[in-house]
């Protein structure tokens, strides 16, 4: 999702200035068809609501999966110090909520976890920081984007969810130096769209 920046080169944690390109930042990896991409296609196109839920459901299982194993690396890595520390322990701690109250809806249905690999990034304080904000500006845009299409006891969940994400966003907007509020109402991405942007990182393993 994109952001109205301000006017001036967001601060960045590390002290370094100006803006790092998602790619360049992220290492701009891409994983075989084993991987995101091949996840969950057209999640609204199924006519049956159980079903299209459980697709629903597991499509956000797989992206709190990697940002719950992300965020715990990062808590217990020992890189990062002062309010990155603190947002990486509070968000490792929300998003394991996350995959253990879609887990337990999704039940039996639910897929298994993929395994990842962050590199040095849960230990750099910069790219760090600069991964959160792409991973929560996706997670919001993923809850806004799929929510309308769940029945209703899942829809209660996924804005439950999704008020957290946004709060997480604007969390890491504010260390960055960005406005954490910049706009009235957030954009939706489709199921490809947010995949494309978590293929970036890179931090799934293909199969």
């Amino acid at each position: 999702m994109e952001v109205d920046r301000r006017s001036e080169p967001p601060k960045s944690p590390a002290g370094s200035t100006g803006r790092v390109t998602r790619t360049a930042l992220l290492g701009g990896a891409v994983i075989g068809a084993g991987g995101l991409a091949a996840a969950l296609p057209g999640l609204a196109g199924s006519t049956q609501p159980a079903s299209r839920d459980a697709r629903i459901l597991n499509f956000v299982l797989r992206l709190e999966h990697l940002k719950a194993a992300f965020y715990e690396e990062a808590a217990t890595a020992g890189g990062l110090t002062g309010e990155l520390g603190q947002l990486a322990r509070a968000l490792a701690r929300h998003e394991r909520r996350h995959v253990d109250l879609l887990l337990g809806r999704l039940g039996g249905e639910a897929d298994a976890a993929p395994e990842f690999d962050f590199g040095e990034m849960t230990r750099d304080a910069d790219r760090f920081a600069r991964a959160v904000e792409t991973l929560e500006e996706a997670a919001v845009a993923a809850y806004i984007g799929q929510g309308a299409n769940l029945t209703r006891p899942n829809m209660v969940l996924f804005a439950q969810i999704a008020s957290v994400e946004a709060r997480h966003a604007a969390w890491i907007a504010d260390v960055l130096g960005n406005d954490p509020a910049p706009k009235a109402a957030d954009e939706a991405k489709t199921a490809e769209q947010v995949l494309a942007v978590l293929e970036e990182t890179g931090f799934e393993r293909g199969s």
